[in-house]
């Protein structure tokens, strides 16, 4: 999946959302199908970064180093110089891209300590703390407007987990606590159900992607329960994380475009979460995720390692996003360890 990703790179570093462009006369037409938006470049070629990440290479080790160096210099080109923001405000949700190439600014930063790296791994932080409603969470505002939203937040704790870990600077204690007030007032204690930005509320749609059902995963439930285990919270002492682990393996992966069942964000998120609680939620859903993404991987012509981008954010992202979310996925084994230990 890496080798397919990176034959899609651009020569300036990116990932081109909205139909590999740059490089599809050199690749052949086929390897167009499934374009994404341009309007998410930033948050695509970040979670193509990360993948590499995930797999072990860096800028300075690996055998795609120089995918990952030039990957970095253009997250950093794309940083708005006074405000620290990276990448424009070209859609309403755009700091969606902006907490994703903060975390792959981070992870590069922890992975590597380089110096180059530190300066607009700090500043993309400081704009996520600048985002946070006082006392709450974030959506899609920057400054905030008082809305909060489990997705955009998911992402934001993530960015700055890893910001924590590679020792920048923030006060990441008041933020955590907000991002967990929040999840608290969105979490049903009697279903485990975490609401996306109500109680009991589904995942969001768009009229784009209207016809795949909120009803057949809880992408916001692996959601929130990932981010409570990244908070320092534990099954033993909050029984609320056993009932939104049984509610996410409820609903294991299906592969089924025709049926529009395929939610890989809600997969991706739902493996982090399950691998982390270990036994037994994990072991069901090992084998749905086996049966549903190991199987689904292209083994055909120019496509051939990556996956189609059938699934409910599909027509936003592109094959770019479901590939690079899927090798993610499937890293969950070596990419972090266990957080609550080995069950």
């Amino acid at each position: 999946a890496v080798h397919r990703l990176e034959a899609w790179q651009a020569e300036d570093g990116s990932w081109d959302g909205d139909g590999f462009s740059r490089r599809c006369g050199r690749i052949g037409a086929t390897t167009c199908a499934g374009a994404g938006s341009a309007a998410h470049d930033v948050g695509l070629s970040a979670l193509a970064l990360l993948a590499f990440l995930g797999d072990g290479h860096t800028s300075d080790q690996g055998s795609y180093r120089d995918v990952v160096a030039r990957a970095l210099l253009w997250l950093r080109d794309a940083q708005d110089p006074d405000s620290g923001l990276i990448g424009a405000r070209s859609s309403r949700d755009f700091l969606y891209d902006h907490a994703l190439a903060t975390l792959a600014l981070c992870e590069a930063y922890y992975f590597s300590g380089s110096p180059r790296l530190q300066r607009p791994a700090q500043r993309a932080v400081n704009v996520i703390l600048q985002a946070r409603n006082p006392y709450g969470a974030w959506r899609y505002d920057l400054p905030p407007v008082g809305d909060s939203d489990t997705s955009v937040t998911g992402w934001m704790v993530f960015a700055l987990a890893s910001a924590r870990e590679a020792g920048l600077d923030g006060d990441f204690d008041a933020a955590f606590a907000g991002a967990l007030s929040f999840l608290d007032e969105v979490s049903d204690p009697a279903s485990g159900r975490v609401g996306y930005s109500a109680l009991g509320e589904l995942s969001a749609r768009t009229p784009a992607n209207e016809h795949f059902p909120r009803e057949n995963n809880e992408a916001m439930t692996a959601v929130g329960l990932l981010c409570r285990i990244f908070l320092g919270q534990k099954p033993d002492q909050h029984p609320l994380l056993a009932k939104h682990a049984e509610l996410v393996r409820s609903k294991p992966p299906v592969w089924d475009p025709a049926g529009h069942s395929t939610d890989m964000y809600a997969w991706y998120y739902g493996t982090y979460a399950l691998y982390q609680m270990g036994k037994p939620w994990w072991s069901t859903w090992e084998k749905a995720l086996r049966a549903a993404v190991v199987e689904s991987q292209r083994k055909d012509g120019d496509e051939r390692g990556s996956w189609d981008p059938v699934c409910a954010w599909g027509a936003s992202g592109g094959r770019v996003y479901s590939t690079a979310l899927m090798t993610l996925t499937l890293e969950v084994y070596f990419r972090y360890g266990r957080v609550l230990g080995a069950r």
